[in-house]
């Protein structure tokens, strides 16, 4: 999740001083939290009446101070810039008056003071609405226009609109968008490559999910002799058509990601260019940026060079025809230098991860899950995706090549994004060094000066632990989220000092950004961003790449209650994932769902019997109870145990997109691109 801290007097003391603190805020339900980037300040848990000030998204000023527990508190004084110039819920009719009721927080109706033209008022309707005025600004809270009904509550596809409409996420391009893409053709000619490298003979290929629609990376391995390999990173040249300051531009900005939900694809740019010019597809000629890296027996980067290239791919791969090559099995139409390339790629693979490893990064292991839907969006079922030393290959791959184009253009003193993960918060830290205590395993090492190698010994320790998948996910929790950043002290899960997101310019605007970057430098040019400053746009594509998470993490949800409705009164094994004041959640047996228990004195790994008590599909949320006991109203306990105090339930999107990438954090799922070096 994206967090803001700005201190606008003075930083909250522990003599209970108030301050005003600025950020953005984010609901969840009767309170919410003023998310905080700061090093060393936790979230402030905000209360009161000013949350009716505020939407989800909102940056708000706020009155805040050190509670007795040490927790920040405040409460809402002013909203300072609106996230949204629209809000979905849903339309009922009070007497004469229409009203939209907000899904996402606890904020009042909004009164429709009218409907766009062709728009029939629907009564439980999802429905969106253009506000005219927000809370507090007058008398009679927020109100507004209602400019499109999407449909039934229960229908899944009108759920999953309202989930992207509410975060802002647009799927129908402009048309002068669309014209600027088509305008480039369906062929490229040889004359749009002069003057660049051109890599025909070079024995390149993709390796994506066997489901993958557009390849916007390839590789290579070259064997130098003595010990030498110089692995090619290609990635296409985004940059070539997409120019600062056009309509083209301003909208994949705008946009700043593509969402992949389980129904559908929203692309950051229009299908002419990410399914075809800007695609690696066998056999055309594709304009492509290129890192090459010289790289020595012991894994080592002895040298880097950035290139403008144009390519022709030899071969495009899936996952699991990689693997059954690693594996020494047959894959029909492969060249000999393909497969050559191919057995030094699994090689190097190894001795790239364990550099990595012993330099401290860590590589958490959480299933994966997939979710198939029919052409009309409802669920088929789920499954989950293995995970290969294929899907390592191009992880290890992609990350090398972000850490070397950041590391060049950092010494060339150019301007550009860098992907920010800053060190936990060491009070995270001792909260999780004491849940995975109560799992017996040592941990105390992890709040020490060391923390990296401490955090590594749990990932050891958990790998043939019974609980491993909540382990790794109680860890991924406990970490701070990565942003897009102007400045950066390092990548503390890669443990790189420099690191840039270079790799996937198709689906994520810094990476397009970093491209830019690497153009001007190898012009000799400092990078001029116009009037885009990169804090600003760092700021920016950073809460895009939220609200795109959690329109996955919510549709995900969705899905997965649907198809368990018909498991209503079914008993299946859980396990508790997180503990919270009214109770705690449950993992339901391999479904990847997480439902609620309202039962208090459980434990983080305690495995219970759970009744599926009732599904909510229209919220995904899912209410459980004790094997043999009705679900109440109230909270249950049972017997031994003391209660545990509430934890919180978060989701971390830098480090698990459900459908997209595991370990790696921000790929595109190991189905369909998993890896990417998307952390």
């Amino acid at each position: 999740m994206k967090k803001h801290w700005k201190r606008q007097e003075r930083r909250p003391a522990a003599g209970g001083h108030e301050a005003l603190v600025e950020g953005v805020i984010q609901h969840k339900g009767n309170f919410a939290f003023l998310l905080s980037e700061k090093e060393g300040v936790g979230d402030v848990f905000i209360r009161g009446r000013g949350l009716d000030l505020a939407m989800d998204g909102d940056r708000v000023q706020a009155k805040v101070r050190p509670e007795k527990t040490g927790r920040l508190a405040g409460e809402i004084v002013k909203v300072i810039k609106r996230a949204h110039t629209t809000m979905v819920g849903v339309l009922r009719q009070i007497k004469s008056v229409w009203a939209l009721f907000p899904e996402k927080g606890s904020a009042p109706p909004a009164v429709v003071s009218g409907f766009a033209a062709g728009i029939k008022p629907v009564e439980g309707a999802l429905a969106v609405l253009e506000v005219k005025r927000w809370p507090g600004e007058g008398a009679g809270g927020a109100s507004g226009i209602v400019t499109e009904i999407l449909g039934e509550p229960g229908d899944i596809r009108a759920r999953i609109d309202a989930i992207l409409r509410a975060r802002s996420i647009n799927e129908v391009f402009p048309q002068e968008v669309m014209a600027q893409a088509a305008a480039f053709g369906s062929r490229l000619e040889p004359a749009a490559w002069k003057g660049r490298e051109i890599l025909f003979d070079l024995p390149v290929c993709t390796i994506d999910g066997a489901d993958a629609k557009d390849f916007d990376d390839a590789v290579s391995l070259e064997d130098l002799g003595n010990g030498l390999l110089r692995l090619g990173v290609h990635i296409a040249d985004v940059a070539n058509y997409v120019k600062t300051g056009t309509e083209l531009d301003k909208e994949a900005y705008a946009r700043a990601t593509s969402v992949y939900l389980p129904d559908r694809v929203v692309p950051m740019l229009p299908p002419a260019l990410s399914d075809n010019l800007c695609s690696l597809v066998p056999r055309q000629e594709r304009l492509t940026l290129s890192a090459f890296m010289d790289i020595d027996k012991n894994g080592k980067v002895l040298k880097r060079r950035l290139a403008e290239t144009v390519i022709r791919s030899w071969r495009r791969f899936t996952y699991e025809e990689i693997q059954t090559l690693l594996d020494g099995g047959k894959v029909p139409d492969v060249h000999k230098s393909i497969g050559e390339a191919v057995a030094r790629m699994g090689a190097l693979t190894d001795v790239l991860y364990r550099r990595r490893v012993a330099r401290g990064a860590l590589d958490f292991n959480l299933p994966e899950y997939k979710i198939n839907a029919d052409p009309h969006g409802r669920p088929l079922g789920v499954s989950l995706r293995p995970r290969l030393k294929s899907h390592r290959l191009i992880e290890e791959f992609m990350l090398l090549a972000n850490e070397a184009v950041a590391t060049e253009l950092y010494n060339a003193k150019m301007p550009f994004l860098h992907r920010r993960h800053d060190a936990p918060d060491p009070l995270k830290l001792k909260a999780l060094s004491a849940a995975l205590g109560e799992l017996g395993l040592t941990a105390g090492h992890i709040e020490g000066s060391n923390a990296p190698k401490g955090l590594q010994d749990v990932l050891r320790q958990a790998e043939n632990h019974p609980l491993t998948n909540l382990i790794n996910s109680l860890m991924v929790r406990s970490m701070r989220q990565a942003v897009y950043s102007p400045e950066s002290q390092g990548h503390f899960g890669i443990a790189t000092r420099f690191y840039s997101h270079f790799t996937s310019p198709i689906r994520r605007y810094p990476d397009l950004m970093t491209h830019r970057a690497v153009k001007a430098l190898l012009r000799g040019k400092k990078e001029n961003f116009g009037a885009l400053p990169l804090d600003k746009a760092g700021a920016h594509c950073s809460e895009r790449e939220r609200a795109a998470s959690d329109a996955e993490h919510k549709s995900v949800d969705i899905m997965r209650a649907e198809m368990l409705k018909e498991l209503v009164g079914s008993v299946m094994d859980g396990a508790v994932t997180t503990v919270i004041d009214s109770g705690a959640f449950v993992m339901i047996g391999d479904t990847g769902a997480e439902g609620l228990l309202r039962v208090n004195g459980l434990r983080p790994g305690t495995k219970v019997k759970v009744m599926i008590a009732s599904v909510d599909t229209a919220e995904g949320k899912i209410d459980l109870s004790l094997e043999g006991q009705p679900q109440q109203a109230g909270n249950q306990r049972p017997s031994g145990g003391a209660p545990q105090p509430g934890r919180g339930r978060w989701q971390v999107t830098e480090w698990k997109k459900k459908g997209r990438g595991g370990s790696s954090g921000g790929g595109r799922g190991r189905g369909s691109g998993r890896g990417r070096g998307g952390r």
